[in-house]
């Protein structure tokens, strides 16, 4: 699976990374379908981070959550940010992916690079398995 997005989607999940720091934030992925299940990201919908602790995990406002399951049949998926760590999915991020993982396909983190202050996206593909749902790597296509 690949992930298309633009450069400005790319800016727009730097602007939400670097505002909400040192804060984890999250937003909706909007997108199409392309060939060979591969999604073309074309909004980014950021939304309130309720966690009680948005140091380290998300918790999308349902309001935002519930009203794009509603109302927007091209939800693909989450974005959300690790600010004080690499982008890979954690065990809490596996653990809440049990409660969505069937109504999206695509899951983005973003975190800082390991040699600097940049931020760096991962993509993954949401898929089912025995025991729930899980995060395989997918790749990234800037256009």
């Amino acid at each position: 699976m690949f992930i298309q997005l633009s450069a400005e989607i790319y800016k727009q999940m730097e602007v939400l990374f670097n505002a909400g720091f040192p804060n984890e934030e999250c937003a909706l992925l909007l997108g199409t379908p392309l060939i060979n299940q591969s999604f073309h990201i074309h909004s980014l919908v950021p939304a309130k981070n309720i966690a009680s602790d948005p140091l380290h995990h998300f918790e999308l406002d349902p309001a935002t959550w519930v009203h794009h399951l509603m109302t927007s049949p091209d939800l693909v998926g989450l974005f959300h940010t690790h600010p004080s760590s690499a982008p890979l999915p954690s065990a809490t991020d596996l653990h809440a992916l049990q409660s969505y993982g069937e109504l999206i396909q695509i899951y983005l983190i973003a975190g800082f690079t390991l040699d600097s202050n940049t931020m760096e996206l991962k993509a993954y593909e949401v898929t089912k398995q025995d025991r729930g749902f899980g995060l395989r790597p997918a790749t990234l296509r800037m256009t």
